[in-house]
């Protein structure tokens, strides 16, 4: 049974959080295995949502919560190369070649879902190497969000907070007994833990009292104990001489931050519509208490749920310019064959125009999202990156792909409207009706349509797929 909202009370909590059961009228089938993929990784890959389809949901969530065989190799090998590896000497920009080397990662990773979480997480703490300038220093954040992506919030907040790079970006340097600076104590309440309206200018002053003489030398954490000032604090309605691991407590002890963080779970995993109620979300917000901050396991009942896995949360985000490079690269099987040398960065160019570039969140809050992500500027971008990639030739940009190929592999048709059916279910994977028929007809009325010769062209499939990329469904997550 389908979730449905109630005029006066919305929908029932423990309805929506619920695990998610099949039934012949809901059945697992391409449309929730395609959406799965969409919210928890990038997208899926043919075989992906083949073997989705014969594993059921339970088995492909717990999949993707763990990860494939080979994940370790491969994050032991990225986080040897990079800046600070003698052979990341980039000729254009050390910006460039640091957004290439977290590219590399987002197209081949075999954990999509952790690594779904950094780019979270990564919005969540935005820090920014136009500021910071030190891109190893960013790749070490890198490092530590993938780490505590789905871990326990926590101790992922402790780390952070003595982080080099969040260090110089909130100018903890300049947090100083006598002459404290506010800036890291304010976003840790506003952004990062409780949001605005669940502590005072107070507050934030005492807090920033906590942290003076959490310095970084510019490459490491370094207490600057003749800078810390070690009176007594009141905060958030307990006093003590605290300092910044007493504010982190403190911070994740109050109420309003466990709702704080599931709400923006909320928004990447579930839905960007109509906001959730504090009532909707408090079943969460107490698991996510109770448990010790587990982000994994809240993730996972997010992913099992009714709610999930109904009107309110299908196709209800917009795909970021990352989940939009990347999820088409996955999908089509593209060819990027992973980098050892960094010298001359190539697919960060993959995202030139689309309004996100890794690394440079625009401000202390992050990007926006939503429909921020789409303006005529944004949407011709993505236009002209569909036909790069559909192309298929490497050129530039560092990746090929097959479209034709993939037809000839998968589709085990020659028939247009096979074909189109095809690479329908491989790109959107839509529901029964989703896709106007008239749409679908004039895509195969194109294909059939390749005289002299009776099977669709190479050319006509690739324009083909392209059109299917620029449609407003495959826009949406």
């Amino acid at each position: 049974m389908n979730l449905r909202l109630s005029r006066n009370e919305g929908l029932d909590p423990a309805e929506a959080w619920a695990p998610w059961t099949p039934t012949a009228n809901d059945p697992w089938d391409r449309k929730w295995a395609g959406h799965l993929y969409r919210r928890a990784a990038f997208g899926a890959s043919w075989p992906e949502l083949q073997a989705a389809l014969d594993s059921g949901p339970a088995a492909t969530i717990d999949r993707l919560l763990a990860g494939r065989e080979g994940q370790d190799d491969f994050d032991q090998l990225m986080d040897q190369l990079g800046p600070d590896n003698p052979q990341f000497q980039p000729q254009d920009g050390s910006e460039t070649a640091i957004q290439d080397w977290w590219l590399q990662r987002l197209i081949h990773t075999m954990h999509p879902l952790r690594e779904r979480l950094v780019l979270f997480w990564h919005n969540h703490f935005a820090t920014s190497i136009l500021k910071v300038r030190q891109p190893g220093l960013m790749k070490q954040q890198n490092i530590l969000i993938r780490r505590h992506a789905l871990g326990k919030f926590a101790p992922f907040l402790q780390e952070m907070s003595r982080d080099p790079a969040m260090l110089i970006w909130l100018d903890g340097n300049s947090n100083t007994r006598g002459k404290p600076n506010e800036n890291y104590a304010r976003e840790l309440m506003e952004l990062f833990t409780l949001g605005v309206g669940h502590y005072n200018e107070t507050d934030v002053r005492e807090a920033a009292r906590a942290f003076t003489g959490w310095h970084t030398d510019g490459q490491k954490f370094t207490l600057n104990r003749f800078q810390h000032d070690d009176g007594k604090k009141s905060l958030l309605g307990q006093t003590g001489t605290w300092d910044g691991q007493d504010v982190i407590r403190i911070v994740l002890e109050q109420p309003a931050a466990a709702r704080f963080l599931v709400r923006k779970l909320y928004r990447d995993l579930i839905s960007e519509g109509e906001p959730p109620s504090d009532a909707l979300l408090e079943p969460l917000a107490a698991q996510y208490r109770n448990s010790g901050y587990d982000t994994a396991a809240l993730v996972g009942t997010m992913l099992r749920s009714r709610l999930f896995f109904s009107d309110q949360a299908y196709r209800q985000r917009i795909k970021s310019p990352v989940e939009y490079v990347v999820g088409m690269l996955r999908s089509l099987e593209a060819k990027a064959e992973p980098k050892t040398d960094y010298s001359t960065p190539q697919q960060p160019r993959l995202m030139d125009g689309l309004g996100q570039a890794l690394f440079a969140p625009p401000n202390v809050k992050g990007w926006a999202g939503g429909e921020a992500w789409l303006n005529t500027a944004t949407l011709l971008a993505r236009h002209n990156l569909a036909w790069k990639v559909a192309q298929g030739t490497q050129g530039p940009l560092g990746i090929s792909t097959n479209p034709p190929a993939l037809v000839r592999k998968y589709a085990s048709t020659r028939d247009p409207k096979g074909q189109v059916d095809f690479l329908l279910d491989l790109l959107l994977q839509p529901a029964p009706g989703e896709v106007d028929e008239r749409a679908s007809r004039k895509l195969a009325a194109f294909l059939a349509n390749d005289k002299p010769s009776t099977t669709p062209s190479e050319r006509r499939v690739r324009e083909t797929m392209h059109a299917i990329l620029l449609m407003p469904e495959y826009q949406l997550s």
